[in-house]
């Protein structure tokens, strides 16, 4: 019985140790409220400049594949080919820039958060804490270069798609 007794006590003790670990933030309840707008609508900005590296990627590799298949049915001849080609490369480059502004942009944004975190509860530091920031980072970075290298690939894809077309036959006088 009196193992018993120890084991009914042991996880009340666990449970008055975690409520005791707890340590609240010192914010009065304005500013708590506040840093947890801030928060809210920093979470808010770096999904909406997540969502916007995802767009420039497909619309700039749209845009290069459509001015691929216009140089496709123009002469090799023609200003028209020519600026088709300029064209993609000027995009993939304008997508690769919109790509890595909003990559700093959303850097911006993990910087606030870690600003705020720093002023809650330890429990919500802890839980924060749980995946690594390394992590994380590598996996940023690599889905970074992922947009940047289907964007610079698809440029590199029409270029010698259009610079591989058979010449058109001649034309009867």
């Amino acid at each position: 019985m009196a193992k018993k007794e120890t084991e009914k006590t042991e996880p009340e003790t666990e449970g008055e140790e975690a409520e005791e670990a707890l340590v609240a933030s010192e914010l009065d309840e304005r500013t708590h409220a506040e840093m947890l707008m801030l928060y809210h609508e920093a979470v808010k900005t770096s999904r909406f400049g997540k969502m916007q590296q995802w767009r420039s990627m497909a619309i700039g590799v749209t845009s290069i594949f459509g001015l691929g298949v216009l140089g496709a049915h123009v002469s090799e001849d023609s200003f028209l080919f020519r600026l088709s080609q300029f064209l993609a490369v000027l995009i993939g480059l304008a997508a690769v820039y919109l790509i890595v502004f909003y990559q700093f942009w959303q850097n911006n944004e993990r910087d606030k958060l870690v600003r705020i975190m720093a002023r809650l509860s330890n429990l919500s530091q802890s839980i924060r804490g749980m995946s690594s920031g390394r992590e994380a980072s590598l996996r940023r970075f690599v889905v970074l270069g992922f947009m940047i290298l289907v964007i610079l690939g698809a440029v590199a894809l029409m270029i010698a798609y259009l610079q591989q077309l058979p010449p058109p036959p001649p034309r009867p006088h």
